[in-house]
């Protein structure tokens, strides 16, 4: 008994252990393993040919995976993993489909036609043609009937509601006069020179008022504009502290040489470039000529570059080369994250170290 639990636990250390190995060695591959990139453009003048004709081809892993990208007037993708293609743009058509769905539809045309020659069955209960139409005569009568008997009704009950607005109106005019007749006092008489006299006060009053607070609204955002230019200022002369410390020297030094490894893993290996230029005048194509020999230093042997001086023209091929690799950027951001001076500068960026 105790054998075979020694070979069941010996079993699945194993399978434990296969599967850790093939976890680990599937995290090398995607870290260490670079993804393989060719970007090649050609343009060719001509009747037929398309404007720019682009490749774009990544590879990982021994082509495992394999991605291809063309465009040539219309895009094309296609995505594999070994040999098994994963996605395609556009969708090629199955063999034979097209054929298929003609038959179909030659199938269902005969049917249709079948169909409407056959003389249709009348059903025991079914009415003829001419009975549908003197029923329909029949509910159309019984239809303006009813409308008619509506009408008249709605006209009665709009005469019964004249009636009695006039009603109400003819007393609503006899309790008016009632009440002029009671009330003989004028309510628009006009105030006397005594009462004049006596609103003087009040109205200066008011006056002095509106001119304090118009004054004291204007001192009021006169401090505030003030207060805001001080915090203003006191915020920049910080930041400027900041900047010209050492804690934000030593990050700068730090970003500024990741940054730089980046661009040097990114650097295509293989560049490559022939072209050939021409300008409607001529003055301009030689000028484009000696841009490209001052530029020859940086962009080397490989780049060619010739001048056709008697008609416009732009063609040539560009050819790039090279790879990424996941391990450069994660290992950057590691650096920058851990990094104590970065994080301190951070705080001092936040004022929570002031």
């Amino acid at each position: 008994m105790l054998h075979i639990l020694l070979l069941v636990l010996k079993i699945i250390g194993i399978v434990l252990l296969c599967i850790l190995g093939l976890l680990i060695l599937g995290t090398a591959c995607a870290l260490f393993v670079p993804v393989r990139y060719q970007i090649e453009a050609v343009r060719k003048e001509g009747e037929g040919e398309p404007p720019v004709a682009i490749t774009v081809k990544i590879t990982w892993l021994l082509h495992f995976v394999n991605v291809l990208v063309r465009f040539s007037g219309s895009l094309s993708v296609r995505a594999r993993l070994m040999v098994f293609t994963v996605f395609r743009l556009p969708k090629r058509e199955k063999r034979g489909s097209a054929g298929q769905d003609d038959t179909e539809n030659r199938k269902n045309k005969k049917r249709r036609k079948k169909k409407e020659k056959q003389p249709k069955r009348r059903e025991p209960g079914e009415k003829s043609g001419e009975d549908r139409k003197t029923e329909e005569k029949k509910s159309e009568e019984t239809k303006a009937e009813r409308r008619k008997t509506e009408e008249t009704k709605t006209e009665e009950l709009k005469a019964d509601k004249e009636t009695i607005s006039d009603d109400a109106a003819y007393g609503e005019t006899e309790d008016a006069q009632t009440a002029d007749s009671e009330n003989p006092t004028d309510p628009d008489k006009k105030p006397t020179w005594m009462d004049k006299l006596r609103a003087i006060p009040e109205i200066i009053r008011s006056i002095f008022a509106k001119i304090k607070g118009f004054f004291e609204n204007i001192q009021y955002t006169i401090q505030n504009i003030c207060d805001k230019i001080r915090s203003v200022s006191d915020t920049i002369e910080y930041y400027r502290e900041v900047i010209a410390g050492e804690t934000f020297q030593r990050s700068f030094a730090l970003c500024k040489g990741e940054l730089q490894k980046i661009a040097r893993s990114l650097k295509p290996k293989r560049f490559e470039a022939a072209l050939v230029v021409g300008m409607d005048d001529p003055a301009s194509t030689g000028e484009i000529l000696a841009v490209c020999g001052m530029l020859y230093p940086i962009l080397g042997p490989k780049v060619n570059v010739a001048g056709d001086f008697e008609k416009k023209r732009l063609e040539g091929r560009v050819f790039v080369k090279g790879k990424i690799r996941l391990f450069t950027f994660i290992r950057t951001a590691v650096r920058i994250y851990f990094n104590k001076d970065i994080r301190k500068l951070y705080g001092l960026l936040k004022k929570e170290a002031v």
